[in-house]
């Protein structure tokens, strides 16, 4: 089973590490030709493993071919950031679509309790292993420098992606596919879940009163109550993941 915390978990995360740097070692020495190609191709592997769905799935909902939540919309724009010759691009797959999917990783809330080898275990995994992979090497190879400098376009994109995950779980909910709104992002604030509670927390202000279950309760403003604490950690995280990159002793002389 998959209890986040646990050892299970943790091998997991280990395991993780293990095939992003055992991949990076394995194919660092080939050419730059081999090297775009072979990330290219695992743009493309990552599609085949979230629609592996319609193969291995038991009783697979409609809603569940769509390009759900983040790292689903980061699954769906890979192959096509990656072939474009936009630096912009390439930030938005290393800083959003790697990051976000390591998050997953870390708390795979999503999959919490299933058993560790089921299908749906194993495609969570890969897909963001693909997720978090794809990005790295490509700053790692030397295809792409991470430029912090875009931090703002990337805190843009992130929130274009909130919207895009509100509005999509609208239209399940409008259509009938689902019949409550899914909290992709924590952007609807209707679970008890921790990335709301964190929220909350750099945000207590943003909630409003309403009736549930017959109590009236206060409940986070969707979407707006999450903006605080992102706005306060993702710059920091994000620099960070830039200091790898980031050639100090040039900027020094400079």
């Amino acid at each position: 089973m998959i209890d986040i915390f646990t050892i299970n978990h943790l091998l997991w995360v280990i395991a993780a590490t293990l095939t992003i740097v055992g991949t990076h070692y394995a194919f660092r020495s080939k050419s730059k030709k081999f090297q775009f190609w072979f990330l290219f191709s695992l743009t493309i592997v990552s599609w085949l493993v979230h629609f592996s769905r319609i193969i291995f799935a038991e009783d697979l909902k409609t809603y569940q071919l769509f390009f759900t939540n983040l790292c689903g919309l980061s699954t769906f724009l890979y192959p096509f950031l990656y072939l474009s010759k936009s630096k912009l691009a390439k930030d938005y797959m290393y800083y959003v679509g790697g990051f976000f999917a390591f998050l997953s990783l870390a708390y795979p809330y999503t999959v919490e309790g299933d058993p560790i080898f089921a299908y749906n275990s194993i495609r969570f995994f890969f897909a963001h292993v693909l997720l978090i992979m794809i990005p790295l090497l490509m700053a790692t190879w030397g295809h792409h420098k991470p430029n912090f400098k875009n931090a703002g376009w990337m805190f843009l994109f992130v929130m274009m992606g909130a919207v895009y995950n509100m509005a999509l779980g609208a239209f399940f909910v409008e259509t009938g596919l689902k019949d409550y709104l899914e909290n992709y992002m924590g952007v609807w604030g209707n679970d008890d879940d921790v990335y709301s509670n964190l929220a909350l927390i750099f945000a207590p202000w943003a909630t409003y009163e309403t009736v549930y279950n017959g109590v009236v309760t206060q409940r986070p403003i969707p979407f707006l109550y999450m903006i605080p604490i992102f706005t306060v950690l993702s710059f920091p995280i994000w620099f960070s993941m830039s200091i790898p990159f980031i050639n100090f002793r040039k900027n020094k002389n400079s």
